[in-house]
């Protein structure tokens, strides 16, 4: 059972749980060490609408575009309005869409703030007047925890991400993360740019200034009455942090767990402080990610290609919004926003509302709406945000930070909310734009997502958009050529270091992964699984379910095939059923692509000596199987070895009842060039199989053992015949199954 524990070196940093107080606000707090079962709350926690929430400011557009008579204008259009309630303007400052943000001696109520607006509409020289809005973040809330992500992976309810590595991990783009900031993280720091701190107010701020170039999360943590009359008292969410982690964590570096686009780059900046942040303050953010003028503010040198904001409030979208969405638009940067968290129609909140946005639902880890999560027409697309409500392991783990207050020691934890389904969207844009380049716009990058998602697999009557995000179908789709394949093609790397590897039975059932070295030898072995002598073929077909890692098909002896997804880092997941009737076949093998539509497939010889091609679907099933060859009953043996000849087209061994070793060249289409004989006398070999480049020169090699149990290494030399052979191993008749 994974355990959360205080951080001691980097190498060992826990995984900490959150166990949240959900309401306009947030809470978030990383538990003590304890089982994850200990953490689940006893009673779930309903989720509550986001509030209108009163607000102290204002953003009033002047008809007049000189600078200074603007000014003027606003202030006194202001202290009119404010005199009919009672209150007072205090300052007045320009915002970077052009409006003037004025603020008033203390905040007035929803009510209050529609009369106050309304006033200021009513003087013939104002544009457009707007509250200020509060917005919140809309999350409650090779890596040792990617095993727990099942938001990447899982082919039923993640994002699918694996297989789309193979094409790009997001390298060259940017991806703003409006939020609060961020915190030093080991999963984080080599992938995030110099940001900014974008809170004008020094005191929601806590930094003792107000906009500064530290994007630094000061921690958000409130006493009880803080943000709200009764509000709770809440700890520092690290919401930036955790969104961060989501899009870039880095991947691959053995210390937790990967983002999205792992090698993209997070440009953090920090527009959500205590209790929340104001719309001017977060439109201003958006025009600087995008790389746009903000008044007193350096130009960011480092323009953000998606900008992720999970974020929202009740409120029709601003003119504020709008004019900053807009600008990105047009300077070629996405806006992706969450939909927010209050079970209602997304339309309600912004800027979820605004025109131009890619407004993003949550999802369950069992393919359904989140309940929390907003809905219909508005949405644009669905992703991942977990549900803790019975499972803690069912929300979306991500880097955060172990500090109640101010920050303490880097960790990990799972929470759940649009929050965290938006930066999911983003991860696959940076993907898309990393693959398309400068060709891709935020208008056709929307279409992209649109049309690579697919329907929720619990369904969503109230309306999630186009669907959950699919990111190896986006890339399939939309990434350029297929990436080239492996030199083996037969995908045999099972634990993601790179090198092939070879997959045992032992006669008591047990299943062994012994570790290829890259060199020709090994690195140890590990158990995979037990009680696998139930089996009566086990083969190794690659990549079948199509989420980049090498998977296993096993016939049982009712003839029933099961497909058991290898996750990757050497092991299994949970299996599935793909086949009845494989009991008439006497031998089943992988053959890597045999019919050239970049999937996995299988080829199998039933008793009467047919060969069939079943052609993979690449999602861990079938397209229509076919006949490819009579007459196989004279083959003692057959495997699949990928690219054996070096024409690109993967290729089929057989032996013959007179120890001849034939070579059946694929034409790509799952038909056959001409067979050549490539060796003789291999009826000495009671079990021969093709373990992919097993000696690290980028070739396709064939292992054979004896009757005595050695294991003999045949050293392909890519045209095919071979460079030399050798012995590799000794004691293998102990194993009446390998692949």
């Amino acid at each position: 059972m994974v355990k959360n524990s205080r951080l001691r070196p980097l190498s060992s940093i826990g995984i900490a749980v959150t166990t949240l107080l959900i309401s306009g606000g947030l809470a978030v707090q990383p538990a003590a060490a304890a089982d994850l079962a200990d953490l689940i709350p006893s009673t779930p926690q309903a989720l509550q609408s986001t509030p209108e929430t009163a607000t102290d400011q204002f953003i009033v557009g002047l008809r007049d575009n000189a600078a200074q008579a603007a000014a003027v204008k606003a202030e006194n259009a202001a202290d009119q309005a404010a005199t009919k309630l009672g209150v007072s303007a205090e300052s007045s400052r320009l915002n970077a869409t052009g409006g003037h943000v004025i603020k008033l001696d203390e905040a007035l109520t929803p009510s209050e703030a529609k009369l106050f607006v309304e006033t200021l509409r009513a003087d013939p020289a104002v544009a457009y007047a707007e509250p200020d809005a509060i917005m919140h973040p809309t999350a409650h809330s090779k890596d040792y925890g990617y095993t727990e992500q099942w938001n990447l992976w899982d082919n039923f309810s993640g994002v699918r991400t694996p297989a789309a590595w193979n094409y790009n991990h997001g390298e060259g783009v940017v991806v703003a993360i409006v939020d609060t900031g961020i915190t030093s993280h080991p999963e984080l720091d080599a992938n995030v740019l110099p940001g900014y701190d974008m809170i004008s107010s020094a005191a929601d701020a806590r930094d003792g200034d107000g906009r500064d170039p530290n994007p630094a999360d000061q921690g958000d943590w409130v006493p009880a009455g803080e943000c709200e009359d009764q509000s709770p008292a809440e700890n520092s969410s690290w919401h930036g942090t955790h969104v961060a982690g989501i899009v870039a964590a880095v991947g691959n570096n053995s210390i937790g767990i990967s983002g999205v686009a792992p090698k993209s780059k997070i440009l953090p900046v920090r527009a959500l402080g205590v209790c929340g942040g104001y719309s001017s303050d977060i439109a201003d953010s958006i025009i600087w990610a995008a790389g746009g003028v903000v008044t007193d503010l350096p130009i960011n040198p480092n323009p953000a290609k998606v900008i992720n904001i999970s974020l929202g409030g009740v409120a029709t979208c601003s003119a504020t919004y709008q004019n900053a969405i807009n600008f990105a638009y047009n300077a070629g940067a996405a806006v992706v926003v969450s939909a927010g968290n209050s079970n209602r129609p997304a339309s309600d909140i912004s800027p979820g509302n605004c025109q131009n946005v890619i407004t993003v639902a949550a999802s369950t880890k069992s393919g359904a709406r989140a309940e929390y999560s907003n809905y219909g027409s508005a949405i644009d697309v669905t992703a991942p945000g977990g549900d803790m409500t019975t499972d803690v392991t069912g929300g979306i783990l991500s880097t955060l930070n172990y500090g109640t207050t101010t920050p303490d020691e880097p960790a990990f934890a799972f929470m759940q909310g649009t929050s965290m389904a938006s930066p999911h969207v983003a991860g696959i844009a940076a993907l898309l734009f990393s693959a398309e380049g400068n060709t891709l716009t935020p208008q056709l990058l929307e279409q992209q997502l649109k049309e690579s998602a697919r329907p929720l697999p619990a369904g969503c009557p109230a309306g999630c958009g186009a669907g959950l995000v699919d990111a190896t179908t986006a890339l399939k789709k939309f990434g350029g050529a297929a990436p080239l394949p492996a030199p083996h093609q037969k995908l045999t790397d099972f634990n993601g270091d790179g090198t092939s590897d070879v997959v045992a039975r032992d006669s008591s059932g047990v299943l062994w992964l012994y570790k290829g070295s890259g060199y020709g030898n090994w690195r140890g072995r590990t158990q995979m699984g037990v009680g696998w002598n139930v089996m009566t073929a086990v083969e190794a077909p690659g990549d079948f379910n199509g989420d980049g890692y090498a998977d296993v098909i096993a016939r049982d002896g009712n003839g029933v095939l099961w497909l058991y997804p290898g996750n990757g880092w050497g092991g299994v997941l949970g299996r599935t059923q793909i086949g009845a009737g494989w009991n008439v076949m006497t031998s089943i093998k992988s053959t890597g692509d045999f019919n050239g539509d970049a999937t996995a497939d299988v080829i199998a010889r039933d008793g009467n000596g047919v060969l069939w091609l079943y052609p993979g679907n690449g999602t861990g099933g079938w397209l229509q199987p076919r006949q490819i060859g009579t007459g196989w009953n004279v083959m003692t043996a057959i495997d699949g070895v990928g690219d054996f000849n070096g024409d690109g087209k993967a290729d089929v061994i057989a032996r013959n009842g007179a120890g001849a070793l034939l070579l059946y060249p694929g034409n790509g289409a799952g038909g056959w060039l001409a067979s050549a004989q490539i060796g003789a006398g291999w009826n000495m070999f009671n079990a021969i199989e093709a373990p992919g480049d097993f000696d690290g020169d980028g070739k396709v090699d064939v292992l054979g053992r004896t009757s005595g149990g050695e294991l003999i290494l045949y050293a392909g030399n890519g045209y095919s015949w071979w460079l030399y052979s050798e012995q590799v191993g000794s004691g293998w008749n102990t194993m009446n199954a390998f692949l």
